[in-house]
């Protein structure tokens, strides 16, 4: 499935809808692309879709500054053999005031995987539900500096829970079996000294957020989020040559929480190499991951990547013999000449026998 993706990108690129240059007095640039997808991930199976790229320039005369942003927008439409409807868009919005305004929307048709909750959950147990869902996700952020931003985290969901009659969701009846509203707000802090937001290849980032979520603000459920990202790239013999590495703790307070909000250490942007993302779910997870990065000829690149997790429930869990470990390689296609912005496409191994075939945008962090 990788190589027929690269075969068809290779193809397309020729004739794509957009590859253009706008250049005004200003330097405004607007650069678009689009693409058709073929792809395969384990919680949709067969991929079949479009996807576009937008990248929105506006350097200042005389150059820009030592940290540059450009605007980002990728929105994608994909239909499964899964019989899954994705509809999704990435925004990164930077104005000239320096704000900067980041979500992520999603309409999901989206028929899903239960497996119950905990780091030693069945792979091979688990129950297809409905879970049609839609979410405003993101965070506006003003800056301080050049690198320190501070403003809002935000998050909006409706689901649509369809349990099987007899099914594990029915048994086990864990909060939010219903679906509904989770509404949360809070205050974020990021730190970010990267060369780009599209490919660094210096520098580090620290994310940190609290999600307030209640029923005082719209919502159905009362829970409080604690996340933590944190972010670091440098060169490794050359330029070339790049090591990424992350750490991320995603923490939960509350007993009201809806097992889908649940945290995760699976997915194409988490640890990869799992059946499903919800293969291990809990209140608390954390989890790292390093990958170097190869620049191979023309627009392709090729990566390693390991990294090792945990779900539970409270800290007296942890527990290293619980740790699960994954390693992969993946390819990379940068989908405009003059912009760093990659489609990439992973296969990653778990520690317990899985694999899993992914195809997303961006870096996976």
């Amino acid at each position: 499935m990788i190589a027929i993706t690269f075969l068809l990108l290779a193809n397309v690129v020729k004739g794509q809808v957009g590859d253009s240059t706008i250049v005004s007095p200003v330097k405004d640039k607007k650069k678009y692309a689009f693409y058709p997808v073929v792809a395969y991930s384990p919680e949709s199976k067969l991929n079949l879709g479009a996807i576009a790229f937008v990248v929105l320039d506006h350097e200042k005369k005389g150059g820009t500054s030592e940290f540059y942003r450009p605007t980002s927008i990728t929105p994608y439409v994909v239909f499964t053999t899964n019989k899954q409807i994705l509809v999704k868009s990435e925004f990164d919005f930077f104005f000239k005031s320096g704000i900067n305004l980041n979500f992520i929307s999603r309409i999901y048709k989206y028929p899903d995987s239960y497996y119950g909750v905990g780091n030693d959950t069945d792979p091979e147990a688990y129950e297809r539900y409905g879970n049609n869902y839609i979410q405003l996700v993101g965070q506006a952020l003003k800056p301080l500096n050049s690198k320190v931003f501070y403003g809002l985290t935000f998050d909006l969901q409706y689901n649509d829970i369809q349990p099987d009659d007899g099914g594990m969701l029915e048994i086990q009846n864990p909060i939010g079996v219903s679906g509904g509203r989770n509404v949360g707000i809070g205050p974020a802090a990021n730190y970010d000294s990267r060369n780009s937001t599209l490919y660094p290849t210096a520098g580090m980032l620290f994310k940190s957020s609290i999600g307030l979520y209640g029923r005082a603000i719209g919502g159905e459920y009362n829970y409080v989020t604690y996340n933590f990202d944190f972010r670091n790239y440098f060169e490794l013999l050359g330029p070339k040559n790049i090591l990424a590495y992350q750490f991320r703790a995603n923490f939960i307070t509350g007993d009201d929480v809806p097992f889908y909000k649940l945290n995760v250490m699976a997915g194409d942007n988490y640890l990869r190499g799992f059946d499903h993302r919800n293969v291990y779910m809990d209140r608390q997870s954390m989890y790292f991951q390093v990958e170097g990065r190869q620049d191979l000829f023309w627009r392709l690149g090729g990566v390693l990547f390991a990294g090792a997790g945990q779900v539970f429930d409270t800290f007296s869990e942890l527990n290293a013999e619980d740790v699960r470990f994954v390693y992969g390689f993946g390819g990379r296609f940068q989908a405009m000449k003059d912009q760093k912005l990659n489609l990439r496409m992973d296969v990653g191994f778990t520690d317990n026998g899985q694999y899993a075939f992914y195809l997303s945008v961006r870096e996976a962090f």
